[in-house]
């Protein structure tokens, strides 16, 4: 909370006129039945409630107004107010913040989570704020580890996913990833990823298992490899221009109530990852391979950190494995 208060000092520093109401137009990907959609109605209820009214959230979900990426832009701009972005889908605008998804990159959440909440990243938000008009109003919320599914192939280890079509994000560390791996990266948008499964554009699809199963991705897909080869984050963010014209009084409340929704979404959906996983396996749908040969995985990712350290910034790059090392050695 320390660092994120010394990010927003400056945009807290805006002369804001407070309105007697102010609506915040919220965009965001995510459909009914995911935990996120329902954490976000409770982020709305709950700012006015406390701000009596004076601030109204209006929720515009499953991509109502644009794909995850265009979303951005719209905050950016001004045409949209908030919303829920991955990392790596703000990389489109600071390279640097898809970073928080390396491969193989942490331990686990306690870790990430530690680091991304420090001040190794206070640079890079402060980037995204000053070049992009984006304030984080949440930095992080626990979206997942993120794993390959595939149509019939029963993938252990690397050169089991030679030639391979498997549908990735559009980013580059998504590609540079699955290419290591000898498969083809696919780009297509997620609102179209079940179709291209179903119908077998691609070989192969990866994502968080809560979205495996609320998506019913294991439905088409035969197997399932439990390979945990990222950690993503998600944050929940807003345009600077529409933060400053907030009261201090309602934009300390907006902060509150985000961190409040961020925890709870992150215990919810480190649960919801074993329950999913459970009625994945008892579907008989989907055959799981539980020990892949994770550090062969690694191994073939590791040269990747070259040309994505590149992108990213030798220099942000470092301070954030510094700060790994640094959490690992207590």
């Amino acid at each position: 909370m320390k660092s994120m208060s010394i990010l927003l000092a400056g945009v807290l520093a805006l002369a804001a006129v407070p309105a007697t109401a102010q609506t915040l137009r919220f965009g965001h990907a995510n459909a009914p039945g995911e935990i996120a959609y329902d954490m976000f109605n409770e982020l709305a209820e709950n700012v006015k409630t406390r701000t009596k009214g004076a601030v109204t959230i209006r929720i515009f979900p499953s991509e109502q107004l644009g794909k995850e990426a265009d979303l951005v832009q719209q905050v950016k701009s001004g045409a949209l107010d908030m919303s829920a972005p991955s990392m790596p889908v703000m990389s489109s605008l600071v390279p640097a913040m898809e970073m928080a998804s390396g491969p193989f990159l942490w331990n686990d959440w306690k870790e990430a989570e530690t680091v991304l909440r420090g001040p190794t990243f206070d640079p890079i938000w402060a980037e995204l704020t000053d070049k992009h008009n984006i304030v984080p109003v949440s930095k992080i919320l626990y979206w997942g580890w993120r794993n390959f599914t595939f149509t019939n192939k029963e993938v252990r280890k690397p050169e089991d996913m030679a030639n391979l079509k498997v549908r990735v994000p559009e980013s580059p560390i998504w590609v540079e990833m699955v290419k290591a791996f000898g498969a083809a990266p696919t780009p297509i948008p997620f609102g179209e990823v079940y179709t291209a499964l179903q119908q077998k554009t691609v070989d192969g699809q990866e994502n968080p298992i809560p979205t495996i199963y609320s998506r019913k991705f294991y439905e088409v897909q035969g197997v399932l490899t439990m390979s945990r080869h990222m950690l993503q984050n998600n944050t929940i963010v807003i345009n600077k221009a529409s933060f400053a014209k907030l009261s201090p009084e309602n934009r300390k409340v907006l902060i509150e109530e985000a961190a409040k929704v961020s925890a709870k979404n992150t215990e919810l959906q480190q649960g919801r990852e074993k329950s999913m996983l459970e009625e994945i396996r008892k579907s008989g749908k989907t055959r799981i391979i539980d020990d892949p040969d994770r550090a062969a995985f690694q191994a073939k990712v590791e040269p990747a950190y070259a040309n994505l350290a590149t992108r990213w910034g030798n220099d942000h790059y470092k301070r954030m494995k510094d700060a790994i090392a640094k959490v690992r050695g207590k």
